[in-house]
């Protein structure tokens, strides 16, 4: 029976990295025959039980829980369902799960074939963490987790290399780990210039030229290094954000900082913009400004490489297996604005052209058949071969 129960904390109509990578992935193995249910919780990063229990979407069957300090319990039979899915890498509810799984094949009882995929999430930015609560992740992934994961897990897709050599080193097996990068939505191989609506195009002609970076708003992404870097580019160039407000404190950061430096009529934050619309702003930008302080595979470098974007990245993460300094984009230290800036100054300069013509189509070439039903089908074969079928 090609069934799957899967869990992820938060799902639609969040649209930040995982879930998307969950949704695509799935609705594509729904269009092949698979029952998938998708257990997640009744919470939005900015609103708690905001969601309904019941739902559904792209034919996946949605389960919604309350969110407890223990997670959420999902309703799975145990005996009769062939495979769980674990998403991100949580405390909870994912370790209790497992030991879950790993009582019951001692006991000889049914049990379900288990697949995890981390996300980055068992290697974290741990700079993003409280003191207190790094302490407690550090020590249960170093003591338990790693453990768990050897001992119950029977696939991991890793979205990145960095990821799969990150875990190994951390005391993964090797043997369980699959490779499998992220996709691109179908969107992008379509005639966005036709496409996109009258609202997209007329915000983008007006704005001029722009930087854009596209990503929760939240400390990990960074966005205050682009702010910054605009102070030190020609008046007329712009900062676009797209993308939800996860961290709500972190956004009246943003807002300070962005009045301390005089940038109120310069920095748009545009909320969350999806399919061409996206990809619209995306190819229309001078550049995709991405300083994040950690990232496994980030879709939005990869998106933005498929509409011919240059990118400047930060330096040090699985963004740099994305992008080569100087090569199809900019890797530079994650906090320094000047650095930044002389890069957008250098793509700028028109006695470049060649260059960006370049990287352009480099970043383009590199896109071509990353689709996700593509992406699903690799995560679908991963999961059929352990299964058996």
């Amino acid at each position: 029976m090609k069934k799957i129960d899967v869990i992820v904390k938060y799902f639609y109509p969040l649209a930040a990295g995982i879930e998307i990578n969950v949704r695509n992935v799935y609705k594509h193995m729904v269009s092949h025959g698979w029952d998938v249910t998708i257990h997640t919780s009744t919470d939005m990063p900015e609103a708690k039980n905001s969601l309904p229990v019941i739902d559904h979407l792209d034919g996946m069957n949605i389960h919604r829980y309350p969110w407890r300090w223990y997670g959420f319990v999902p309703r799975i039979d145990w005996a009769h369902t062939p495979a769980i899915a674990l998403h991100n890498f949580n405390i909870f509810p994912h370790s209790w799960l497992l030991i879950i799984v790993l009582i019951r094949r001692t006991l000889g009882m049914s049990s379900p074939k288990v697949f995890l995929t981390p996300h980055g999430g068992f290697t974290p930015e741990w700079r993003t963490f409280s003191p207190l609560s790094r302490f407690i992740k550090k020590t249960y992934q170093e003591i338990l987790g790693v453990h768990l994961i050897n001992a119950a897990v029977d696939g991991l897709r890793s979205v990145s290399d960095w990821e799969a050599v990150e875990s190994i080193k951390h005391g993964m097996r090797p043997d369980i780990i699959h490779i499998i990068h992220n996709g691109l939505e179908r969107e992008v191989y379509t005639q966005i210039e036709k496409l996109a609506n009258q609202v997209t195009t007329d915000q983008v002609r007006k704005l001029g030229r722009y930087l854009i970076q596209i990503g929760r708003i939240h400390p990990i992404k960074n966005q205050a290094t682009g702010i910054k870097a605009l102070k030190h580019l020609p008046q007329d160039i712009q900062f676009v954000i797209i993308g939800p407000v996860t961290d709500p404190e972190y956004k009246k950061s943003l807002d300070l900082l962005i009045s301390q430096l005089g940038l109120f009529d310069r920095v748009h934050f545009l909320g969350v913009i999806s399919g061409v619309n996206k990809y619209y702003w995306l190819r229309h930008s001078v550049v995709n400004v991405h300083m994040a302080l950690w990232e496994s595979y980030c879709n939005v470098i990869h998106e933005s490489m498929s509409q011919g974007c240059v990118c400047i990245v930060s330096r040090g993460t699985a963004l740099e297996e994305l992008i080569k300094d100087k090569i199809n984009g900019f890797c530079v230290p994650e906090y320094d604005e000047v650095s930044v800036a002389d890069a957008v100054k250098y793509i700028l300069d028109s006695s470049h052209a060649r260059q960006i013509l370049a990287m352009r189509k480099r970043n383009t070439d590199f896109t071509r058949g990353h689709s996700w039903q593509n992406i699903s089908l690799q995560v679908e074969k991963m999961y059929t071969t352990a299964l058996g079928s």
